[in-house]
């Protein structure tokens, strides 16, 4: 359950209540991995008070052994109880425990420069300043396998279940259940949830918020999705493509931008109901495309989801409602609220307060720059010629790791709203990932060159 509000005596009355024994002090390293120290509830007040302190030059991209001390300060409004008991060990007794996001500070007082967390809500307090107030919402989409079975390649997929199946086919169903359940009993606003295109592929939607609350969302969600899981005897993996010749998960992102209540991407006058900071937010995305997916899709897997055949994004295009774009208007009932921009390449990979800072500096560049996008793309790409694509200026988005560091590498906008040492840390990091990969024989380079 969730405790809500920062009222602090509120919340121990119910962890009481609840026979919390255990708070999880949460915080995300750079490249995006949940972290925790555990503390027993006794604790929790004087963490509250006067943070936590841990070696930051054991979490990646935090800190240098030098000077590694560092503090955590739990954020009350994060605050959720886990709706499931935990034994211990082979003894009939359980216990309760609950989890919190915390903030990263130095020991001066500070918050950390290198916080996730912290360079999302600085980026957003110039846009504030203007009176801009954004909403996200994120439609991640991840794998179900049973424990110990998770294929390699399609030809070892037994199962059946496509888009929106029902038992018995989507074998999934009790798990993804039982994990939207566990959310809903922590207040996170699921809207719905469906099996996807192919065996074991599930998404879930949950209500949009301001970007810092989607991002603490998004962490939470993950980790029940692979907590409740576990205790049903699956495996739930974010991985984007974690079986070759077979669909991949993604995390389509959609933004939203308010100025004095009102939707500032929306135009009632224009014929496809967008303002003009509607379409510079859009020209400026795909000026900073390349270094905006270094950080969306952060991993050498990414890239084999942004392939040709698998409905992913991979031509940088947009349109009103055309989803093989890479951006896109999507259709709404109440324009006047809820037009939005959708960028469909981000996958689950991701570290969302990175991934979010870097579309709305993409975005934000395009206003300040007046960034006038390409012509809208109303076609299906997908059966264009590359003759056709190239004759329209319909460019393929990056389709590398390396492209994408590279591009992070060369731009001024995206590297300084994430702060120079983090952009150093993260283009460092993803190299020694590269290298690591191509140090590494693949199966399929066995079958194709033994014979050579």
């Amino acid at each position: 359950m969730a405790i809500g509000g920062p009222d602090q005596k509120d919340a121990f009355r119910q962890l009481e209540e609840r026979d919390v024994r255990f708070i999880n002090i949460l915080f995300t390293d750079l490249l995006g991995e949940l972290k925790s120290v555990e503390i027993p509830l006794a604790q929790f007040e004087d963490a509250l008070d006067a943070g936590i302190s841990f070696d930051g030059s054991s979490i990646r991209g935090y800190a240098d052994v030098a000077n590694a001390d560092m503090y955590l300060k739990p954020d009350l409004t994060t605050l959720k109880i886990y709706p499931w008991f935990t034994p211990f060990g082979d003894q009939p007794e359980k216990y309760a425990a609950a989890g919190v996001i915390a903030d990263v500070y130095t020991t001066e007082g500070e918050p950390s420069i290198r916080s996730p967390r912290y360079i999302l809500r600085h980026f957003l307090q110039k846009p504030s300043e203007r009176g801009y107030e954004f909403f996200v919402a994120v439609e991640p989409e991840f794998f179900l396998f049973p424990k110990g079975e998770i294929p390699a390649t399609r030809s070892e997929v037994t199962g059946k279940a496509g888009y929106f199946a029902l038992v018995p086919a989507d074998v999934e169903e009790t798990v993804r259940k039982a994990i939207v359940s566990s959310l809903l009993e922590m207040d996170i606003a699921v809207e719905k949830s469906h099996h996807e295109i192919e065996p074991y592929i599930n998404e879930l939607s949950f209500k949009y918020a301001d970007p810092v609350t989607t991002a603490d969302r998004l962490m939470v969600v993950k980790f029940v999705a692979k907590s409740v899981a576990a205790q049903y005897g699956f495996q739930a993996v974010f991985m984007p493509k974690p079986i070759a010749r077979f669909a991949a998960s993604g995390m389509h992102v959609h933004f939203s931008m308010f100025k004095e209540g009102k939707n500032a991407f929306y135009d009632q006058e224009d014929e496809m109901g967008l303002s003009e900071d509607a379409r510079f937010f859009i020209g400026g995305l795909i000026e900073h495309i390349s270094a905006v997916t270094a950080l969306t899709n952060p991993t050498v897997n990414s890239y084999k989801r942004l392939v040709p055949g698998f409905e992913a994004p991979v031509n940088i295009a947009w349109a009103r409602k055309n989803r093989s774009t890479l951006i896109r208007i999507p259709a709404t009932t109440n324009p006047e609220k809820a037009t939005r921009i959708e960028l469909r390449s981000p996958d689950p990979s991701a570290n969302p307060y990175l991934a979010f800072t870097a579309i709305l500096a993409g975005g934000m560049d395009g206003i300040e720059s007046s960034i006038d996008p390409p012509r809208a793309v109303e076609e299906n790409i997908y059966r264009m010629s590359g003759e056709e694509k190239a004759k329209r200026g319909i460019a393929p988005l990056p389709h590398s790791l390396e492209q994408t560091i590279r591009g992070l590498e060369s731009d001024k906008v995206i590297s300084q709203a994430i702060g120079p040492e983090v952009t150093a840390y993260l283009i460092r990091a993803k190299r020694e990932e590269i290298a690591a990969f191509n140090q590494f024989v693949t199966d399929w380079e066995r079958q194709q060159y033994l014979d050579v």
